[in-house]
């Protein structure tokens, strides 16, 4: 016969066990949900990672970059894969996006619901079956209304499954982690002061975005073609006369320094950080016949220089409250293309140009040993029509870091730097 007591014992051990159960489902949220949280943040970074690869990749191909054998399609989605297996992450999805990290359908409109939350069921996945990527869009994009430009990034959706410790014994063998990045492509649109270190000098030269010549009266020819940042053709840039529109020596300090304060700039960059677009003061351009400014430029033969590129001039200061509404960009029209030096020069993009050196087989099967030939003495042929000092390199693809713009279109057969950017 079962005693008062022993019943009172046996609801006192049910109770026992379910406190200990309830205990240890607490600590295992403790426990279990901490570790979850940290590996959030490692997925996270996978996304993240996963996502600029992808990215990278878009960036070649805006930059001109010869197709790999498999389609931009599928060298997206590998590089995506690869970078997600190194960090630990499983890709769910990849869509492609334009450079505001909105998806893209696949005739370029936006997949957005009524709501202008994104419509995953019809945007344009990484990685499809067509190997192809969203029709390119001739719109401008612009981020806060939702309008879509051309396709520009990816957007990865990550996951992974985290073993739990102690949540087993409510039944729950693993958590899952999922997350979600966004990086896209597009041309720099700023680069920061030489004071934060060697990476972020530039050379005191304005290059025009198109390919220049010089005239038969030695002023500036420009031939509207772009130059080719193929990392082969070896181009000459001459300098002609001292007209806006030539290559231009900037004074990033002001003062009237001359040509001692030109060579310092090269010698010791000290660009400040220089947004994009923007104007720049140019103090002199075309032809300075300086030994000192040659000796100063050929220390970087062989090495590969950031430069601005100009596409308008302005012989008065423009007003940079109208840089956005105005049709010259603040410039009154009738300043527009001054002459001479002590210039306003607006630089809508930089450009990668690696200076020839006698190594170079490019450079030496035209000629040339040196990226600059600055002083007239012995000097090769700098492209005819007066022009007896020029620059001559390759323009390169380079894929950096930094703050892309909204606006601007592809990149093919054209120099400027290209850059990649996480966004989400």
């Amino acid at each position: 016969m079962t005693s008062r007591r022993d019943g009172v014992a046996g609801q006192a051990l049910v109770l026992m066990v379910l406190a200990m159960v309830a205990v240890l489902a607490a600590v295992a949220l403790v426990i279990d949900g901490g570790n979850a949280l940290a590996h959030q943040r490692m997925t996270q970074n996978g996304a993240d990672a996963a996502a600029e690869a992808g990215a990278v990749i878009m960036a070649e191909e805006f930059a001109g970059a010869i197709a790999p054998v498999q389609g931009w399609d599928t060298a997206v989605m590998t590089a995506i894969n690869d970078s997600a297996t190194a960090n630990g992450v499983t890709v769910v999805n990849a869509y492609y996006t334009d450079i505001c990290g909105i998806p893209l359908k696949a005739d370029g409109t936006a997949a957005l619901l009524p709501d202008n939350t994104y419509d995953y069921a019809n945007a344009m996945r990484v990685g499809n079956a067509t190997n192809a990527q969203p029709v390119t869009s001739t719109s401008t994009p612009d981020c806060p209304s939702r309008t879509v430009g051309p396709v520009a990034g990816v957007l990865v959706q990550a996951h992974r499954d985290v073993a739990t410790y102690l949540a087993g014994v409510v039944g729950l063998s693993t958590i899952g982690v999922s997350t979600q990045a966004t990086a896209a492509a597009g041309f720099l649109q700023e680069t920061c002061s030489a004071s934060e270190g060697a990476a972020c000098g530039m050379l005191p030269v304005a290059v025009p975005i198109d390919i220049i010549s010089c005239t038969g009266n030695n002023s500036t020819s420009d031939s509207g073609t772009k130059w080719n940042a193929d990392g082969h053709t070896v181009y000459v840039i001459p300098l002609c006369t001292n007209g806006a529109g030539n290559v231009g020596w900037i004074d990033w300090t002001g003062g009237g320094g001359g040509s001692n304060d030109l060579v310092s700039s090269v010698s010791t960059p000290n660009n400040p950080a220089v947004p994009l677009p923007s104007w720049q003061y140019v103090a002199q351009t075309g032809n300075t016949n300086s030994s000192a400014l040659q000796t100063a430029l050929r220390k970087y033969d062989g090495l590969i220089a950031l430069v601005p590129q100009f596409d308008l001039t302005c012989s008065s200061t423009p007003t940079f409250s109208q840089v956005a509404t105005s049709p010259y960009y603040g410039c009154p029209a009738s300043d527009v293309g001054g002459h001479g030096s002590n210039n306003w020069y607006r630089m809508p993009s930089f450009a990668h140009l690696q200076l020839c050196i006698s190594t170079d087989a490019d450079c030496a099967a035209k000629g040339y040993d040196h990226g600059a030939y600055i002083s007239s003495n012995n000097n090769p042929d700098c492209g005819g029509n007066g022009a007896t000092s020029c620059l001559v390199g390759k323009f390169e693809s380079i894929v950096g870091t930094g703050t892309i713009g909204a606006g601007i279109g592809m990149g093919q057969d054209n120099s400027k730097a290209v850059g990649v950017q996480l966004i989400k």
